[in-house]
């Protein structure tokens, strides 16, 4: 049985069938920490990110160019590989148009998508999919933290993150920054977390623990060489079976990505390549060539729900605050829209926390939760109802008379599909890009609901 690689923050939450280090052909200029952990243990932060996935990576750029001290710190070296299927949507390449990133999906990081092809029960649909990108994430998320660093963020690879409770009178987050054998405590009048499914840097936090669903799949991912495969550039081809999905993308560099949601206990009895070779033949897709060669990723368990999203001087970001299994290619754009939209609420209300008086401890604990409160509102209002219907969607997936019944629609009247593709794949409805109208609306509709915060307790 080949052997399978597991992320580092899915260790916990996944039995590996083996594990060993990836082999990587890096695609990508290094990224190097612009500060020792010493030194950034040394200065006091206004926002510390923890993650520097496209998530922690954008938030951290759209704090910092606000004017906000900022810290980025990842476990990971950068380059890196990550298991994703690699899609950037509609609404995706909008957020990065809105903020000056554009050029992250030229050619050198991104090809573009215009076709979805679905294979199932041995039929095959296809339509149009507008506006999107495919992107090789160990290029796509170099680029985005190089782009962090040019805005001033101060960068720390390579080390592990602990959040920890309040000091100096409640109004700095304490962080242990732990790299090799070496710890230090650092300081941030805020801190975003952005580091994924596991949200290891909150492990000493029951409050954060996740809800993961009983049914919840695992992901799996490996990239293979441009000959492995029959599939046309621009073209995404998802194969759905019982036992899961996997998606295939031609991405830069003349490769292809293979990304996977499956039955866990599958890959624990036959392994991920079996595992996905069973998936393509049942789908009547001839599988790639060289299965067993690649090097597979893998993660934790996907699908699962947060029961909070924040705390006094914390918020919780992009996957860490939940996620579903991903067939609409949407995760990446749910993260980064989670950063843009927090970005100008934490710098508005770092602002005004500043200009309070540092005696006043009752109205800064006040105040704290009230930005806890309003940014819960915000993924309320304007993420999880995307994940939701992803979820739904992917139920479906699992009802094999359903897929048969939606691939044979379909074939007769593809412009069914249309609507659908408008919803998962290219909506903004109701989102403004720049993210103040879109914050104000979720606090106040939450607010004419309650004239009182939940409390958040000032423990955590």
């Amino acid at each position: 049985m080949n052997q399978l690689a597991f992320e580092p923050d899915a260790l916990s939450h996944c039995e590996c069938t083996g594990e060993r280090q990836v082999r990587t052909e890096l695609e990508s200029p290094a990224c190097d920490s612009t500060l020792t952990v010493e030194e950034a243990a040394a200065k006091t932060w206004d926002v510390a990110v923890i993650g520097a996935g496209p998530t922690g990576a954008l938030a951290a750029r759209q704090v910092a160019l606000l004017g906000l001290r900022t810290l980025l710190v990842d476990r990971s070296s950068f380059p890196r590989e990550k298991v994703c299927g690699g899609c950037i949507s509609g609404l995706g390449r909008r957020l990065l148009e809105s903020v000056g990133l554009a050029d992250l999906l030229d050619s050198s990081h991104a090809a573009p998508l215009g076709r979805f092809d679905l294979a199932a029960g041995g039929r095959r649909v296809s339509f149009d999919l507008p506006a999107g990108a495919a992107v090789s994430r160990i290029s796509f998320d170099a680029a985005l933290v190089r782009n962090t660093v040019e805005a001033g963020v101060a960068f720390v690879s390579g080390t592990t993150t602990l959040v920890r409770g309040l000091a100096a009178g409640s109004r700095l987050r304490r962080l242990v920054l732990q790299q090799d054998d070496r710890r230090f405590v650092a300081q941030s009048r805020m801190v975003l977390v952005a580091d994924g499914l596991g949200r290891t840097s909150l492990k000493q936090h029951r409050a954060f623990a996740p809800r993961v669903a009983a049914t919840s799949r695992i992901g799996l991912g490996a990239t293979l060489p441009g000959t492995a495969a029959e599939i046309d550039a621009g073209h995404v081809l998802m194969s759905v079976a019982r036992d899961g999905y996997v998606g295939l993308v031609r991405v830069p560099g003349d490769a292809i990505n293979l990304a996977a949601a499956v039955d866990p206990n599958h890959v624990r009895e036959h392994g991920p390549a079996e595992t996905v070779r069973h998936i393509f033949t049942q789908a009547g897709v001839k599988p790639p060539t060289g299965l067993e060669a690649v090097d597979w990723r893998g993660t934790g368990l996907l699908t699962r729900h947060s029961r909070r999203t924040a705390a006094p001087r914390l918020l919780v970001l992009g996957d860490a605050a939940g996620y579903v299994e991903p067939f609409t290619g949407e995760g990446m754009t749910w993260g980064m829209l989670s950063a843009v939209l927090a970005a100008p609420m934490v710098a508005d209300w770092l602002g005004r926390d500043a200009a309070e008086s540092a005696d006043d401890r009752l109205a800064s604990r006040r105040e704290c939760r009230r930005l806890a409160h309003d940014w819960s509102a915000v993924v309320r209002a304007q993420i999880a109802p995307r994940q939701r219907d992803c979820r739904i969607l992917a139920g479906l997936l699992r009802n094999p008379a359903a897929v048969r019944a939606a691939m044979a629609l379909i074939g007769v009247a593809p412009t069914l599909v249309r609507p659908l593709i408008g919803h998962f794949w290219n909506a903004g409805k109701g989102i403004d890009l720049q993210g103040s109208s879109t914050i104000q609306s979720s606090m106040e509709r939450t607010r004419h609901k309650s004239s009182r915060p939940r409390e958040v307790s000032s423990r955590i």
